[in-house]
């Protein structure tokens, strides 16, 4: 056997080492889960993670590697976050509400905060038709749009353990609702009509306000979807004056209940 073999035969008895411990880890992960949940305690700690890695950095021999082993463990952070979500959420999060509410943006971060892939359905309906949703509305009419809408709803509705964050008029259709209801909780995700306002107003790309931009506007047309929206929803969620973790916090003590 030559040197290379040798210290190939090395790098191969680490490999299974670092395997083995994997494993051990993934199972303590998921019975310190089972221990949070049990005792009501908060699952997901950014704060946590940080000491881990800190703790990791300052216990290597060689601090040489301490930039590539920290990189490692960003990664097992991850991956430890990803296993808690599948045995938390093996259903859909799907995130409902007017436009300008929120729901993009809480959808992004809820979905890095949980290592849970992420599906903005106006995105993948955009992608679908290979045009913008106004282009849509200005060449095809609100009523061709809302085809393709239930169209990628039931193509995306047998997922599991994904966010969607969904387009404000998506309520309008009941197949809609069933079909996102068969395997997910449907948030809604709530703002006042001002609050909108300020979020939206140099936005011109939203068809449906289309010289129409202000606060009697927005409150007309949420008033018309208001009843809709709380009739799908399994819970409410206020974004007003809110930042977007506090937010999706507030999402995920929610769904643990």
């Amino acid at each position: 056997m030559n040197q290379l073999d040798r210290l190939r035969q090395e790098i191969d008895r680490c490999d299974q080492i670092i395997v083995s411990a994997l494993e051990e880890r993934m199972n303590a992960v998921i019975k310190i889960l089972n221990h949070k949940r049990n005792n009501g305690m908060p699952i997901f700690q950014p704060e946590r993670e940080k000491q881990v890695i800190e703790k990791v950095v300052d216990q290597l021999k060689h601090k040489e590697f301490s930039r590539e082993i920290e990189k490692i463990y960003i990664e097992i952070m991850r991956n430890s976050r990803r296993i808690q979500s599948k045995q938390l959420f093996p259903y859909n999060i799907v995130l409902i509400g007017f436009m300008g509410a929120g729901k993009s943006s809480v959808g992004e971060y809820l979905s890095k905060l949980l290592e849970m892939e992420w599906i903005d359905v106006d995105q993948k309906i955009e992608e679908h038709q290979g045009m913008k949703i106004h282009e849509m509305f200005d060449i095809y009419g609100e009523s061709y749009f809302r085809e393709i809408e239930t169209e990628v709803v039931y193509e995306i509705q047998d997922r599991e353990n994904t966010i969607f964050s969904c387009g404000g008029g998506v309520v309008l259709r009941k197949e809609n609702i069933e079909a996102l209801k068969r395997n997910g909780r449907l948030v809604l995700l709530q703002a006042e009509a001002e609050t909108i306002y300020e979020r939206l107003k140099d936005d011109r790309t939203r068809p449906l306000l289309k010289n129409q931009m202000a606060v009697s506007a927005i409150a007309q047309r949420l008033g018309e979807r208001k009843q809709r929206y709380h009739d799908a929803a399994d819970f409410i969620i206020d974004t007003n004056e809110k930042d977007i973790p506090a937010v999706c916090q507030e999402i995920i003590c929610e769904l643990m209940k």
